[in-house]
């Protein structure tokens, strides 16, 4: 209380629990003579983390509850793992919210066998709770979302769900406002609950899934007009399946994509003519059926471990800016000469290795050869160039002096290394000549 008597231009206010308290260790609070300023003309937002619901806990959130007039949300985190615990203490809180412009909001709901989701909290029951974002964690035990969730009274924007198991996606289902779905290995019947689970989100924009050996979908068809953001996440599995698995992306709207994917055998992605920034990290033989879809990509970070085609020839990224690429795979170094040819507005090239190299670089790049003609980013565009773990090998040599050369309008030059020679490896470069002599070399 003495931080709110002394910081009268307060609009934040966040309480959590940080260390452990014992058990017999008593708190008093007193009740303050006058209501400090912040209350009374400032503060907009509370958020209270393991909140458990005490004498002195409830007494404060009641004292801020009814004398914070600016205040907007409140947002509490119950303490309890039980459900009927944690009604209860809304309940308490309602009362006090009564007369308040502030909604009280919950969320993070972890659940055990023994608990019912049935008990969940009734939009109806209870108008005085905005219930806009929810997670709840789960062992596979409960078949089923709660009903009362599925309400389309609420204004539920953000939905987590951890190790759920359920196959119950009926008609009845239907989040009206939902904008962001965490599916974090779940557990669906077949691939089609996937697709209806999605289509009751006619509103969502930001997308996660997480699959691993548990998840029971073999196609993970994700067609969402709304989405805006995507993040799968595909890299831990005991296992690869047999079967044909992956992903199918349609996704009109996407601009930003995050994958990392090591065990997928089918990845499609289509028609995604926003996509502004991409990370794509696979291990799959078929990414030139997605690798061509991201043609409108400004941002582009790549890592494709064993694909010998990188897309479809004739294929243009015109409005690619900015490009990271991994030096992981074999055929890294033709990857790298087809989208400088098909980049001509490259400004920022990164090369960086990100995984262990399962090849010997020189025996790998004994072919590489120069493009027939200079490709137009690096005579009119690239500004920036970096390489991360830069070891000097002849052919690593080739690449780094042709780049330096034929780069006109280069800027900087960056070069890191590990290796314990790296101040030879460092000082042959400085000897290359430069297509810009205004450009200037870094060594890290």
């Amino acid at each position: 209380m003495s931080v709110l008597q002394h910081s009268p231009k307060l609009q934040v206010l966040k309480l959590a629990m940080n260390h452990l308290m014992c058990e017999d260790h008593k708190v008093c609070w007193i009740h303050p003579s006058s209501v400090p300023e912040c209350l009374l003309y400032h503060i907009k937002t509370l958020e209270w983390r393991d909140y458990a619901g005490t004498e002195v806990e409830k007494e404060v959130a009641i004292y801020i509850l009814k004398n914070a007039r600016r205040l907007e949300t409140a947002t509490i985190y119950p303490d309890s793992d039980k459900l009927v615990h944690k009604h209860q203490m809304f309940e308490e809180l309602e009362i006090a919210s009564r007369g308040s412009r502030a909604l009280i909001k919950s969320s993070h709901l972890k659940l055990h066998r023994e608990i019912r989701l049935e008990s969940f909290i009734n939009p109806l029951d209870n108008p005085w709770v905005d219930l806009s974002e929810v997670s709840i964690e789960s062992c596979y035990a409960s078949p089923t979302l709660p009903l009362s969730l599925r309400s389309r009274h609420w204004t539920l924007k953000t939905l987590i769900l951890k190790r759920l198991s359920f196959s119950d996606t009926d008609d009845n289902m239907w989040f009206e406002s939902l904008k962001t779905l965490h599916l974090l290995s779940v557990r669906f019947s077949d691939d089609i609950s996937v697709q209806r689970l999605l289509t009751f989100c006619p509103k969502l924009e930001d997308l996660v899934v997480r699959r691993t050996t548990y998840v029971n979908v073999m196609i993970f068809t994700i067609n969402v007009p709304s989405l805006r953001s995507l993040s799968i996440d595909y890299s831990w599995a005991v296992s690869q399946p047999a079967d044909v698995h992956g992903f199918v992306i349609k996704a009109p709207s996407l601009r930003y994509l995050n994958i990392k994917d090591y065990f997928s055998n089918f990845l499609r992605f289509e028609n995604m003519p926003k996509l502004v920034k991409a990370n794509v990290e696979v291990d799959c033989d078929q990414s030139e059926k997605f690798i061509g879809s991201i043609t409108s990509i400004q941002h582009l970070s790549l890592c494709s471990k064993t694909s010998k085609i990188p897309y479809p020839s004739g294929t243009s990224f015109f409005y690619l800016e900015h490009l990271e690429l991994c030096t992981c795979s074999q055929e890294w170094w033709n990857l790298l000469n087809l989208i400088l040819k098909d980049a001509p507005r490259l400004q920022a090239l990164k090369l960086k290795l990100k995984h262990c190299v399962r090849y010997n670089t020189d025996e790998s790049m004994d072919h590489w050869n120069e493009p027939c003609s200079v490709p137009k980013c690096l005579s009119s565009h690239l500004e920036i160039f970096g390489w991360r773990h830069y070891k000097g090998t002849e052919q690593e040599r080739k690449v780094a002096k042709y780049i330096l050369a034929k780069a006109n309008c280069l800027k900087m030059a960056i070069f890191s290394s590990v290796s314990i020679e790296k101040n030879l490896i460092f000082k042959e470069l400085e000897n290359v000549a430069r297509g810009s002599e205004a450009s200037k070399l870094v060594f890290k």
